[in-house]
């Protein structure tokens, strides 16, 4: 499989988080439509953190095709799903419970298998590859929009600065046992199945980020974890920070156009 070359991050930095959220929700509805039309769903891969407080934008808006929606976390804390560390009880409590979305849309790890780590990577796999692999044969799955947030060391997703999963380049889901925030287990997408993306989204804000987001954008061969998220051609990369985030920031900025 010929790679080619990744296209250019696009930065947007708006005043304040108010306008990242609704622009973000703009831009989720545009890639939405543009899924929907051309094969009758949407898939879509959510982390934690804070980026399920960024997506308030959606709620009670009628563009929101609900039913289509398919959706996968890009990790997940192995702890029960009404757990407070879990990523889906923090997208359920602010998003989830708020709009129609049938339940089954939502793809959650299988906790009955909290206490197997590969076991129950493997199965979120299954989950990956029924939505994916009869449709679309690909080697690894093609998610319409990945949302990603980026921790203080750089880290997005459960890949974490120095760690052996950053090498990963065959499992579509992989665990770790000893991650540096607790919880200490976890499992996540790898950076092939980030990086097959149609369209993957960073949202950043305050000024707590100045520093990380500086370093990823304006010094990406110091190799970060965020930083080594560059979606293969004809996949895009986009940054919606404020601009408290972006105050040292030399990368170029965009306007914000879909």
């Amino acid at each position: 499989m010929a790679h080619h070359s990744p296209n250019p991050a696009i930065l947007v930095s708006f005043p304040n988080p108010d306008e990242i959220v609704d622009s973000l929700a703009t831009f989720i509805i545009h890639a939405q439509k543009e899924a929907v039309d051309k094969k009758g769903r949407f898939t879509v891969a959510l982390s934690g953190g804070s980026l399920p407080k960024m997506l308030r934008g959606l709620i009670g808006n009628p563009a929101v095709k609900w039913d289509k929606w398919q959706v996968f976390y890009a990790d997940e804390r192995v702890v029960p799903l009404d757990h407070a560390d879990s990523n889906h009880l923090a997208c359920t409590n602010l998003l989830f419970s708020k709009v129609p979305i049938p339940t089954e849309n939502i793809h959650t790890i299988d906790v009955s298998l909290l206490d197997d780590l590969e076991e129950l990577s493997d199965a979120y796999e299954k989950e990956l590859i029924r939505e994916f692999a009869q449709k679309d044969a690909a080697r690894f799955p093609v998610f319409d929009l990945i949302l990603l947030g980026m921790g203080p060391d750089g880290h997005t997703a459960s890949l974490f600065p120095g760690h052996e999963l950053l090498a990963e380049e065959d499992r579509w889901i992989a665990y770790l046992e000893d991650s540096p925030k607790p919880p200490p287990k976890r499992i996540t997408f790898t950076y092939p199945v980030i990086n097959h993306a149609a369209r993957v989204v960073f949202v950043a804000a305050g000024k707590e980020k100045v520093e990380m987001l500086t370093q990823v954008l304006d010094n990406p061969e110091a190799g970060l974890p965020a930083s080594r998220v560059k979606p293969a051609y004809p996949g895009q990369l986009y940054w919606f920070v404020d601009d408290a985030a972006s105050a040292a920031v030399q990368y170029p900025r965009s306007p914000f156009k879909l």
